[in-house]
């Protein structure tokens, strides 16, 4: 989570776990930016228009976060086993 979460959160009264993919939708598909230059009313109006847009296809986004957390799990222990691995030898 990032320090958008709260604000999120407060703006349209979703759960933490649909906050990190509305913030996905606002940098991706609104801004396609970072969200540090929004004034505040923009930052709400855009989050509860990414809210709309996550519950039009939440299907589709909670596949592609799910996918997400898989390939990072899988390059994770990939790295892991690769150092258990190495002989460093001096």
């Amino acid at each position: 989570m990032t320090g958008y979460t709260d604000d999120i959160i407060e703006a349209t009264r979703c759960s933490p776990e649909d906050a990190v993919m509305i913030e996905e939708i606002m940098r991706n598909e609104i801004f396609h930016s970072t969200l540090d230059w929004q004034s505040a009313s923009e930052f709400r109006r855009a989050a509860r228009k990414a809210a709309k847009i996550l519950a039009a296809d939440r299907d589709v986004y909670e596949e592609y976060f799910r996918l997400g957390r898989e390939a990072y799990a899988k390059l994770r222990a990939e790295n892991e086993a690769k150092a258990k691995a190495v002989a460093y030898e001096i």
